[in-house]
């Protein structure tokens, strides 16, 4: 494990996508979402995903200078294909049509198909919070991307089709949740790989479904899967994100035929002051998170946090001391650099 601050991590990142073909502001809007999430100490969607990213460059399976195309729309709502651009990119445009949308109507919606993957899910609800407004996402992976088993099975069947949330407090930073309807990320397990850890129990079965806190049992062969988490209720929120993000805007729901690993999905973002009051609701807001962090505390607990705190606290703490990066993870990105001829002390040299 080596420590690499975020700034050297941003210029690596930006580096080698734009050597591999990217455009600058595309490797520009990657590599630094890339690189917040590790800050925030989600290394599920951080610099672990570079060499993949840079392989689905090399197939094709993301499509360079790619622009969006609004295939239908309302004051209110827009059906959007990204026509397999960049996640990060593509993400970010259609929740600034969602954005404007929720600033005339009091309500934005956007279905969007057809794009690579978005990377690290609450980024884009967090997006409109930042602005005032509230937001949530659904997400599946295009059909594509099968890694849980439903409940009761033990063959892959759904991907992690995550849902994301944010909600902006007047007081402090918004309240943010981002999280998959597995019982870990897949990205998370690779990491515990690379990394020779365990994953936690109950995550992850193997190929006969029998529950292992190995990470290669997930990977094979033959593969296994992961866990819906909290059991049947996660499975149920798995199959309405599949089918709200995929089914509503034409990409398609989880499939044996589909190939192509992307994300479609559908955002909803609310302009609260067309409700309520933007004070009245802060106050609710704030009042509530009094009220919940005023419970006496449970064993083996020193407080109690609200959903995006510990993310916050973590990057505090990587800004300062550096993102740390397994040893198997440095080493794809160094040999993807030197695969477009990217050598030298930006890249290969630890801070």
């Amino acid at each position: 494990m080596r420590t690499i601050q975020h700034l050297r991590l941003r210029k690596i990142a930006a580096g080698i996508l734009e050597g591999a073909g990217a455009t600058a502001q595309e490797a520009a809007i990657v590599s630094d979402a890339l690189v917040d999430a590790n800050l925030d100490g989600h290394d599920s969607h951080g610099m672990v995903r570079l060499p993949e990213y840079v392989r689905w460059m090399e197939r094709g399976v993301i499509v360079i200078g790619a622009q969006i195309q609004v295939l239908d729309e309302t004051g209110v709502f827009a059906v959007i294909d990204g026509n397999w651009g960049w996640g990060q990119v593509v993400g970010r445009q259609a929740m600034e049509v969602a954005i404007e949308k929720a600033s005339k109507a009091g309500v934005g919606m956007v279905s969007v198909r057809q794009c690579s993957h978005l990377g690290r899910a609450g980024d884009y609800p967090l997006m409109a919070a930042r602005r005032g407004m509230a937001a949530i996402m659904f997400l599946n992976t295009h059909g594509a991307g099968r890694i849980v088993a439903p409940w009761g099975g033990r063959e892959r069947r759904l991907s992690a089709n995550p849902i994301a949330l944010s909600v902006p407090r007047s007081s402090g930073e918004p309240i943010l949740v981002d999280i998959s309807t597995c019982a870990i990320a897949g990205g998370k397990v690779r990491v515990a790989l690379h990394s020779k850890k365990s994953v936690p129990p109950n995550c992850i079965i193997d190929a006969e479904g029998r529950p292992t806190t190995n990470p290669a049992d997930f990977f094979g062969p033959p593969e296994g899967a992961l866990l819906p988490f909290g059991g049947h209720k996660g499975f149920a929120l798995a199959l309405l994100s599949d089918i709200l993000a995929g089914a509503l805007s034409g990409a398609g729901c989880s499939r044996p035929d589909a190939t192509r690993v992307g994300n479609s999905f559908l955002a909803i973002v609310i302009d609260i002051p067309r409700f309520r009051d933007r004070k009245a609701f802060d106050a609710d807001v704030d009042q509530l998170v009094e009220y919940v962090k005023s419970s006496k505390l449970a064993p083996g607990f020193t407080e109690i946090l609200i959903p995006g705190e510990p993310e916050r606290r973590e990057r505090a703490h990587r800004e300062r001391d550096g993102i740390p990066i397994d040893e198997e993870t440095w080493r794809q990105i160094h040999e993807t650099a030197s695969r477009y001829g990217i050598r030298g002390e930006s890249v290969c040299s630890q801070v």
